[in-house]
């Protein structure tokens, strides 16, 4: 092979072995990057890589702690003294055009200029009473008003009412002023009136709706159950007993089946009892019998509830005389019963009689000849 021929103007290449010239002065100054074939080339994925090989993270390395907020530190407020804040309040409002609210507070200073300003023309004496009755007022010593926690709610309200009652009353002195004059009343008179007239009648209208609604939830209530409140709690309780006594009468105990049927007996007749009072009776007498029949009921049922009777019943061999406590009951239970049937037949009885008188009244005087005859009849019979 033979050497390749140059082409014109290059340099001819350095013979073998020969050693390569300096670089300029401009290629010391700025040295050259190395050639790019010494790195890999960068990969095109922003992925995350893995370490390289041999790679091991520092064991001292932590993540920085996450710091919470911290709360930030109350309020000290400052103690309170010896002067009192409701006594102050009533110096500062009575008494504060000359100062002695502040003489009090130890402020002696400015309690005479307070008082040779005659409170600051007023204005002087209203910041002072705000401040006190809002808990802003100090003593000469920097101490708070003894009292204020306590008492502030009530300050604040009678000073409420007050001022808000004082405008009111003013708000009325202006609207009245200007509405009456000495020749009668203004327009803005006439429409007070009016609007007067008309706030009552409203008033008076929704009263009125409003007993009448009560007065027909009340009938309604006693359509659907003649028998009084009291008196039906008295019952539904005897009912709740019941199947207590039904439990005894299973296993045989015939007074147990006695109290049964009493009970049975003396919730049916209460309800028509009171049933009957209120379709033929006045309210007097039916008040009278819910009166009765409550006390009644109530000392029956507390001797027939679990405490007594039942345990009685239950446990014979821890009562003395166990038997005879059982009879005792059921008599009384027998004697409420038998009084509740009678006043049902009393005021039958009563009905009966109107509705004689009545009858009475259209057969006329051929029923009293009949029995004018019948009793000559009778009579002569006899003889």
């Amino acid at each position: 092979m033979t050497d390749a021929t140059p082409p014109p103007g290059a340099q001819p290449p350095p013979p073998a072995g020969a050693t390569p010239p300096p670089p300029p002065p401009w290629a010391r100054a700025y040295p050259q990057a190395p050639p790019a074939t010494q790195y890999p080339a960068a990969p095109h994925s922003f992925a995350p890589q893995p370490p390289p090989p041999g790679y091991a993270p520092s064991p001292t390395y932590a993540p920085p702690a996450q710091h919470a907020p911290q709360p930030r530190p109350a309020r000290r407020l400052a103690p309170e003294g010896n002067k009192n804040y409701i006594l102050t309040v009533v110096l500062s409002y009575f008494l504060g055009l000359f100062g002695v609210d502040r003489f009090y507070l130890g402020k002696n200073g400015t309690g005479l200029a307070k008082l040779l300003t005659f409170g600051g023309f007023g204005y002087w004496w209203l910041i002072d009473l705000l401040l006190t009755i809002f808990g802003g007022q100090r003593d000469a010593w920097g101490y708070r008003l003894d009292g204020y926690e306590r008492h502030k709610k009530t300050v604040w309200i009678m000073f409420g009412a007050f001022f808000g009652g004082a405008m009111a009353l003013g708000l009325i002195s202006a609207i009245a002023s200007a509405s009456f004059t000495s020749s009668g009343p203004t327009a803005l008179g006439w429409v007070l009136i009016a609007m007067l007239v008309l706030g009552a009648a409203s008033v008076f209208t929704v009263l009125t709706a409003r007993r009448r609604a009560r007065r027909r939830g009340q009938r309604k209530a006693n359509s659907r159950n003649p028998v009084p409140a009291r008196v039906a709690a008295l019952t539904q309780k005897l009912g709740e007993l019941r199947p207590l006594y039904a439990v005894h009468a299973a296993g045989g105990d015939e007074h147990a089946a006695t109290l049964v049927r009493l009970i049975d007996s003396l919730r049916s007749e209460t309800s028509e009892l009171f049933t009957r009072l209120k379709a033929k009776s006045d309210k007097s007498e039916r008040e009278r019998a819910e009166g009765e029949y409550e006390d009644k009921l109530s000392k029956l049922t507390a001797a027939l509830d679990r405490s007594y009777l039942l345990d009685v019943m239950s446990n014979p061999r821890l009562w003395d005389d166990s038997a005879q406590r059982v009879r005792d009951v059921i008599r009384a239970a027998e004697a409420v019963d038998a009084q509740l049937l009678e006043n049902i037949r009393q005021v039958n009885a009563r009905q009966g009689l109107v509705f004689q008188a009545r009858i009475d009244g259209l057969i006329g005087p051929g029923k009293a000849m009949d029995d004018w005859q019948r009793d000559f009849d009778r009579a002569s019979g006899d003889g």
